[in-house]
């Protein structure tokens, strides 16, 4: 099952990329939490299909573009880590750095999400 999780999470990156939400959410156990970290001002923990989608619908109100590019996925079985490279544009300029994404899966489904990054650098390029 391992590997099988792996191709969903890739599968859920690409999805993000074309921005096929509805793809992405495919991959989500009805249950998810989604937890981004608090300080940012979309941050915070999100339940199931509708709070992770309401997450989804209030990014573009921050970021005029945001590519997230997995570089590396580290198979732990039914928890999979995630290094990405995130850029985009800000309010206030650019933002390019590395997040951890910190994925549980079960039964081939996402259900938890974690992600860790610089968030000052966050802030600065949304003008905060």
């Amino acid at each position: 099952m391992s590997a099988e999780n792996v191709h969903v999470l890739r599968g859920a990156y690409e999805a993000f990329a074309r921005q096929d939400v509805p793809a992405v959410m495919a991959t989500f156990d009805e249950s998810i939490e989604w937890s981004a970290p608090d300080s940012l001002p979309f941050g915070g923990t999100y339940r199931g299909h509708d709070g992770v989608g309401g997450f989804f619908g209030q990014l573009p109100q921050y970021w005029q573009n945001l590519v997230v590019e997995p570089d590396e996925f580290i198979d732990g079985g039914e928890t999979i880590v995630v290094v990405a490279h995130v850029h985009g544009t800000g309010a206030a300029g650019a933002y390019d750095q590395r997040h951890l994404h910190l994925w549980r899966m079960r039964d081939g489904k996402a259900v938890r999400f974690t992600e860790w990054s610089d968030t000052a650098n966050a802030l600065e390029a949304l003008g905060r």
